[in-house]
């Protein structure tokens, strides 16, 4: 190629100046090669421009030689004329093959450009990152299609340093500008990223953006400034949105682990146990310390380890992954919890265990309360066979002149006992008022009128037994005074009182006035002896009833010590 543009370039010289010589005889021959060894390098490199020089020249002194026409007519001129031609052509040679080198390597490194920027839109575009660049003496702003996508500005128009400003939340353009200046500052030059909030310009959304900007400094009269500030730009708000996401859900689980009392915990072969914070503040550790697994294993009660040990090894031996044990844990403060572990264990391909992950829930409140079912099946049991015995105590003792009259006792009595069982039941049958008591078996009998009865002594609660004792010794009582003492007159009046309890013995008197004279009876009845039993046996108390004529009077004992307690209940 490089000849064939060699022999057009020449070929044209030579056409050109034969006919420029016709016309203008004398012109310089060589004058339009010149032009054609600089077209001919420029075409088609060096090597066309020198096959150009030396043909052309040649070519030109065999056509002036052939023609008779001697350029120069002293020889020794003439070959200095044709070496100064021969440097000056090679110097346009020389010169042309630099322009079109520099040229090639010119529009080569264009083209790489194009691309790389190509190549470059094409990543922050699918990388969502925007790059601006601050120049930061002209104020002006350079950003790329997707920076203004993200702030929401129109794409293909400039930008300004205002605009960028404006769509910067208020709420964060302090820490913001803040941060621009730490990096801006040659003593600093702090190049951490930011986070902050824009205000979208198309659409007035809000969104979060990351940006992390890098500034360029120049030194001029000893004194280093900033004069450019490049970085990216790209948006986090899903981001945002998915760790806000995981912030109230791992807040609503912290909230279900407290609620529930239940703490996450891991274990990993050859690393140890991986504490929480929850199980930390369970196991009454601060919740920033790393307790170790052989500390969280000595607050295991005695036996306790053995018997978690077991259950997993019987898990192991089913194939069964799962395993699920309550066991009792001494926590650092020295108080005894009740735990529910449920895990699941993650097994190599030997099936050995490899790591451990489960939950512990203290169920301290739910063993006591099934020890409290426990314990208060047993006392319903035990309270009903006393019951029924003494229903029947009642009923052998009961006697009466007529089947309707016998009914009537019974009834009476039976009713007594009802009403200090349902005082018993409202108190969950950890004991009843005896003011109540007294109340429910005397106002009956009162006829409506509650100031024949007075009512005197301190609140006090009686053990479910000794509220049963009473409650028949008062029905008797009342009975009796309702018949034959002072409430079967209106103007007849009872007191009732009482004085100790509460670790002393119980002193309750029954005091009757206005009622018939009285006289002592010629032999015990039956009152006299259900109130007598009432009292007696296991409860350890007595009763002693003095017949005064303006009116019986009653003293019943009951000792409340321990051991009466212990007994009654």
């Amino acid at each position: 190629m490089q000849l064939s543009v060699a022999l057009v370039a020449t070929t044209l010289a030579l056409g050109a100046q034969a006919l420029i010589g016709a016309l203008m005889p004398g012109v310089a021959p060589f004058v339009l090669l010149f032009p054609a060894m600089l077209g001919a390098a420029l075409a088609a490199g060096w090597e066309a421009g020198a096959v150009t020089l030396v043909g052309g020249g040649l070519l030109t002194r065999w056509m002036l030689t052939r023609s008779g026409t001697p350029l120069i007519a002293d020889e020794t001129a003439a070959a200095v004329s044709f070496g100064l031609y021969v440097a000056a052509g090679g110097t346009v040679v020389a010169l042309a093959e630099a322009y079109r080198t520099a040229a090639t390597t010119l529009a080569r490194e264009r083209r790489a450009l194009t691309h790389a920027n190509a190549r470059l839109d094409l990543a922050t575009r699918a990388a969502g990152v925007g790059v601006w660049d601050w120049d930061l003496r002209t104020n002006a702003m350079v950003c790329s299609e997707q920076t203004k996508a993200i702030l929401g500005l129109p794409a293909g128009a400039p930008v300004s340093r205002g605009q960028i400003v404006s769509a910067t939340h208020r709420a964060d353009r302090e820490t913001t500008w803040a941060q621009v200046q730490r990096a801006l500052d040659p003593a600093l030059r702090d190049l951490s990223p930011y986070e902050y909030r824009i205000v979208r310009r198309d659409d007035g959304r809000t969104w979060w953006v990351w940006a992390i900007g890098e500034p360029v400094f120049e030194t001029v009269d000893g004194e280093t400034t900033a004069v450019r500030y490049v970085g990216t730009i790209q948006d986090i708000t899903d981001r945002k949105l998915a760790e806000d996401a995981v912030r109230a859900s791992e807040q609503r689980l912290r909230l279900a682990l407290e609620a529930g009392r239940m703490a996450v915990w891991r274990l990993e072969i050859g690393v140890g146990l991986i504490p929480t914070p929850e199980l930390n503040r369970l196991l009454g550790f601060a919740p920033e310390a790393r307790p170790s697994m052989e500390e969280i294993l000595a607050g295991y009660l005695p036996g306790e380890q053995e018997r978690v040990r077991g259950v997993i090894e019987q898990a192991l031996a089913r194939g069964d992954r799962f395993f699920e044990v309550e066991y009792r844990h001494r926590r650092q403060d020295g108080e005894v919890l009740w735990l529910l572990n449920r895990s699941e264990l993650v097994l190599d391909a030997e099936g050995r265990p490899v790591s451990a992950l489960g939950v512990v829930m203290d169920i301290t409140e739910r063993k006591a309360d099934e020890e409290r079912l426990r314990l208060l099946a047993r006392e319903v049991d035990h309270r009903a066979n006393n019951l029924m015995a003494v229903v029947q105590g009642t009923v052998s003792l009961s006697n009466a002149e007529t089947p309707a009259a016998l009914k009537a006792v019974i009834v009476g009595r039976i009713s007594a006992l009802a009403r200090a069982h349902q005082l018993l039941s409202e108190a969950r049958w950890d004991g009843a008022d005896l003011r109540r008591l007294v109340e429910e078996e005397l106002l009956a009998f009162s006829l409506g009128d509650a100031a024949r009865v007075t009512i005197r002594g301190d609140d006090l609660a009686l053990p479910p037994a000794a509220a049963q004792s009473l409650a028949m010794a008062l029905h008797e009582l009342a009975t009796n005074a309702a018949k034959y003492g002072a409430l079967s007159r209106p103007e007849g009046r009872v007191e009732v009182a009482w004085r100790g309890g509460r670790g002393e013995p119980l002193v309750l008197t029954w005091t009757e006035t206005g009622g018939p004279k009285v006289t002592p009876p010629r032999r015990r009845g039956l009152g006299t002896a259900i109130l007598r039993r009432a009292l007696s046996g296991s409860l350890g108390g007595s009763s002693r009833v003095d017949w005064r004529p303006e009116g019986l009077a009653c003293e019943l004992t009951l000792p409340m010590t321990e051991t009466t307690q212990d007994l009654v209940n």
